[in-house]
C-alpha cells in the first residue's frame, strides 16, 4: 500500500486542556488568564519575544535587562497577591509553596524554581528550563519573597543550557507592595468564545517547558509589559524622537511614551518581517483573516472591521481590544509591508469603541 503523509497531532492533551480552561478566547481577541485575575496575556513563541526585545534595545539604543527583571518582579508579586494564598503547614511548608509556584510556572512555560544553596541569610536560586533570563530572575526573586514572606535584593547570571542563577540577600528595608497598573486606552473584551488559540497544539517537553510546532512558547502578561514600559520611560528623557517615524499615536502627548511606543512598534514590525510569514491581501475583508491568524491566536487582539482608504492598499482597521497598541500596530504594519512589498506607515487612535489603525504607504504615490 502507498504511504500517505498525514498530519500528526503531537500535542499534550492535559496541557492543552489546562491552558484552554485557564486562558479562554474572547470576542475582542484577548486571552484572559483566569489564574491571575483575568489579566490579558500574550501566548506566543519565545523566539518571537526575544527577537522583539533585542530589536527594542537596538531601536532605543539602551540595555534594558535590569528594567525587565524589575518589571517581572513587580508583576509576579502582584500576580501572587491576587491568587489563592500559598499553603501554610507545620511540615515542609517551603516545599509545598515551591510546588504551587512550579505548577503555575509549568502551565505558563516559564521554567522551574529551586533552592540551590543557602548560607546564613544569603541564598542562591536556580531557575531550570527558564524562558527569558531577566524575566526568570525577577520572577524568581518575587516568588521567593512570597514563599519566605521576606524582602530580598537580587542579582543574576545566565548559566547557559536554559538555567538562570539568582543570588538573593535579605533586604531590611520596608518596601510597599507594587500598586496595580492599568492601560490608558479603552478595550472591549466582549464575551468568552470558542476560537482557535496558539496553544491548541502545545506539547509538554519538560517541567516548565512546552512548545508549539517545535518552538518554545510561553505566557506573558500585559501587566509585566506595562510595568516594563513605566520603568523604561524615565530613561528616555534625553532621547530625541525620529522626525521620520513610521507611526503616529493620536492622543499620546508624553514625549517619552511616544519614543517608547515608536520603538516597540518598530521592533514588532522588524520581528514580524524577519519571521518570513506569508500575507496575501486581495481585498480589505482579507484583513479579518490576517487579524485572526497573526493577532487573535496569540491574544493580541482581533480585527473586526476593515475598509479601503485609497487605491494603493491603504486600509482602516477597527479592533475592539489590543494587548498593547504598539505591538499590535507594529505587527499589522509588518503584515501590510509583506503584502504590499513597500514601506508603510500607521496611524493609531482610540475611542469609546476601541482602536482604529490606518495603514498606508509611507511615501506618497502619484495618481
Amino acid at each position: 500500500m502507498p504511504l500517505v503523509d498525514t498530519p500528526m497531532d503531537e500535542s499534550t492533551p492535559w496541557l492543552v486542556k489546562a491552558l484552554q480552561e485557564r486562558c479562554p478566547a474572547s470576542e475582542g481577541g484577548l486571552l484572559r488568564d483566569g489564574a491571575a485575575g483575568n489579566e490579558a496575556v500574550w501566548c506566543g513563541p519565545l523566539p518571537a519575544f526575544e527577537s522583539w526585545y533585542a530589536e527594542l534595545e537596538s531601536t532605543l539604543d539602551q540595555t534594558l535587562g535590569r528594567r525587565l527583571a524589575h518589571a517581572a518582579a513587580e508583576s509576579e508579586e502582584q500576580r501572587w497577591s491576587r491568587a489563592a494564598p500559598l499553603p501554610r503547614a507545620w511540615f515542609k511548608q517551603q516545599a509545598k509553596r515551591v510546588a504551587v509556584v512550579n505548577a503555575d510556572w509549568d502551565q505558563r512555560g516559564l521554567g522551574q524554581l529551586g533552592l540551590l544553596e543557602e548560607d546564613g541569610g544569603a541564598l542562591t536560586l536556580l531557575v531550570a528550563n527558564r524562558a527569558q533570563t531577566a524575566i526568570a530572575a525577577g520572577m524568581a526573586n518575587a516568588a521567593w519573597e512570597c514563599i519566605r514572606e521576606q524582602r530580598y535584593r537580587f542579582q543574576w547570571s545566565d548559566r547557559g543550557a536554559g538555567e538562570t542563577l539568582v543570588e538573593l540577600t535579605p533586604d531590611p528595608r520596608s518596601i510597599p507592595a507594587p500598586s496595580a497598573v492599568a492601560p490608558d486606552w479603552t478595550d472591549h473584551v466582549g464575551e468568552m468564545m470558542e476560537d482557535e488559540r496558539y496553544f491548541d497544539c502545545a506539547r509538554h517537553e519538560a517541567d516548565g517547558l512546552w512548545t508549539v510546532e517545535g518552538q518554545r512558547s510561553f505566557l506573558l502578561t500585559r501587566d509585566l509589559l506595562l510595568r516594563f514600559e513605566s520603568l523604561v520611560l524615565p530613561h528616555l528623557a534625553s532621547t530625541e524622537r525620529s522626525t521620520d517615524s513610521r507611526t503616529e499615536w493620536c492622543g499620546i502627548e508624553d514625549p517619552d511614551k511616544l519614543i517608547f511606543w515608536d520603538g516597540a512598534a518598530e521592533a514588532s514590525r522588524r520581528q514580524f518581517l524577519a519571521g518570513g510569514q506569508l500575507v496575501l491581501i486581495a481585498s480589505a475583508d482579507h484583513w479579518l483573516g490576517v487579524g485572526r491568524q497573526y493577532l487573535a491566536r496569540e491574544g493580541l487582539g482581533r480585527v473586526t472591521e476593515a475598509a479601503e482608504v485609497d487605491g494603493h492598499g491603504g486600509v482602516r482597521l477597527r479592533l475592539a481590544a489590543a494587548f498593547h497598541p504598539a505591538l499590535v500596530v507594529g505587527r499589522l504594519l509588518g503584515c501590510w509591508e509583506r503584502a504590499e512589498g513597500r514601506p508603510g506607515r500607521a496611524t493609531w487612535t482610540t475611542d469609546a469603541r476601541g482602536h482604529e489603525i490606518t495603514l498606508q504607504s509611507r511615501r506618497e504615490i502619484a495618481e
